[in-house]
């Protein structure tokens, strides 16, 4: 599985990824691509923003909910974790609003 760009929440282009192992998957490709372009959006964006789901070669899309993709927002920028609970309630910075600036996928083209 290859992560290839962007596109919409809603784009019917792609299929939702709905296995569990894929998933997992996909999202280490996304932690890993966002580390290195610098990528950084809250849930809201990923489901209501031009850009904000990750498709790939496989035709398909990851679409997470806002607290899912808080989480791997936390694993995008290294927020505490504690191994015994988790992200407690770190991944609530990006699950909706973010308290800094988001770096857009295709922000700078």
């Amino acid at each position: 599985m290859k992560l290839i760009g962007f596109t919409n929440w809603q784009d019917e282009k792609y299929e939702d990824i709905e296995d569990f192992t894929e998933e997992d998957l996909a999202c280490d490709l996304v932690v890993q691509h966002m580390k290195q372009h610098g990528l950084k959006f809250s849930g809201f964006y990923h489901q209501a923003g031009e850009f904000g789901a990750p498709y790939f070669d496989t035709n398909k899309k990851l679409c997470l909910s806002y607290r899912g993709w808080g989480s791997l927002m936390a694993d995008v920028l290294q927020l505490e974790k504690d191994e015994q609970n988790g992200y407690n309630m770190s991944y609530c910075q990006w699950a909706w609003l973010p308290q800094e600036e988001q770096v857009l996928p295709y922000a700078n083209e």
